[in-house]
């Protein structure tokens, strides 16, 4: 996560309920934190959750499709 906010960091734009702008000011205020630092706190603490529940791995050269575990048989 960064350390400091900068100006010149890109800009995305997102669709987000009413519920969640509630829930994302409230948590704004509580934290007296921006609303920015509040979503990126909030997504590393859940990629962080993936990745100790094993959801997710790091790694290079690693592929989606290596978490998936197949029995293979031997064709007769």
């Amino acid at each position: 996560m960064p350390k400091k906010n900068s100006p010149t960091k890109p800009v995305r734009s997102f669709r987000l309920s009413l519920e969640c702008v509630r829930q994302l000011k409230d948590l704004a205020g509580n934290m007296a934190r921006s609303e920015g630092d509040v979503i990126e706190i909030s997504i590393d603490r859940m990629y962080r959750e993936e990745l100790r529940f094993g959801n997710l791995t790091i790694g290079e050269g690693e592929n989606p499709e290596d978490n998936y575990k197949v029995d293979q048989h031997e064709e007769e």
